[in-house]
């Protein structure tokens, strides 16, 4: 276990997650982390009970004005669940409150939404994220989309080509736009793509990492 955690927070260091899972099965820990040029997020969170889960998380924002740092603490629970012969659709609740540092200092909070869908072959996600602190209003809508080739089992690494549109607030990239390639195992999700690739402006790689453990 100690070896596994080690590794985990090792890899957050230089991979980043937005998943549609934002926790594991009951009594099991889950860091996700996103790395991006305007944002670096980390979040480890434990889940005690089926459909909730508490943590804490660490954001850096750079926004077209200014620069912040946010550390919260967190808690995701699961509205709704619809269970369907070939999928699952899945409504959550997520929000953070802690202290913002940087160009601006205080108060923060982050709640937001989602909303997944997931058959083992198509997935769709939408989300509204808002992070909001003195000065600070780093609202962030998307959606994602994608498909997988073919079908593996449970053990085996299954390949999914995905795509993320999202528009944010005050930040330095405004609109983004994502296709990736994402790799699920049983406890880990790993996503390759680069954003916005016809801008040489905007245009960067990202890496994101989700684990279970």
């Amino acid at each position: 276990m100690h070896a596994r955690l080690f590794l985990a927070l090792l890899l957050s260091i230089t991979f980043s997650a937005q998943a549609a899972a934002l926790m594991g099965f009951k009594d099991s820990a889950m860091l996700m982390s996103e790395f991006s040029n305007d944002r670096k997020e980390l979040m480890l969170n434990y889940s005690p009970a089926l459909g909730h889960a508490f943590g804490v998380e660490t954001m850096w924002m750079r926004g077209d004005k200014q620069t912040n740092l946010i550390t919260n603490i967190n808690y995701a629970g699961l509205i709704k669940r619809w269970n369907m012969p070939n999928g699952q659709a899945n409504l959550w609740f997520m929000t953070g409150i802690g202290e913002a540092s940087g160009d601006s200092s205080g108060f923060s909070y982050s709640p937001s939404v989602q909303f997944d869908y997931e058959t083992t072959r198509i997935y769709f996600l939408a989300k509204a994220r808002i992070v909001r602190a003195p000065h600070i209003q780093y609202d962030t809508y998307s959606v994602q989309s994608g498909f997988s080739l073919y079908e593996t089992s449970f053990e085996e690494t299954q390949p999914w080509l995905v795509i993320e549109a999202k528009t944010s607030e005050n930040m330095m990239t405004k609109n983004e736009v994502t296709p990736a390639l994402r790799l699920i195992n049983q406890n880990y999700f790993l996503e390759l793509g680069i954003t916005n690739p016809w801008d040489a402006a905007s245009r960067t790689p990202r890496l994101n990492l989700m684990l279970t453990f």
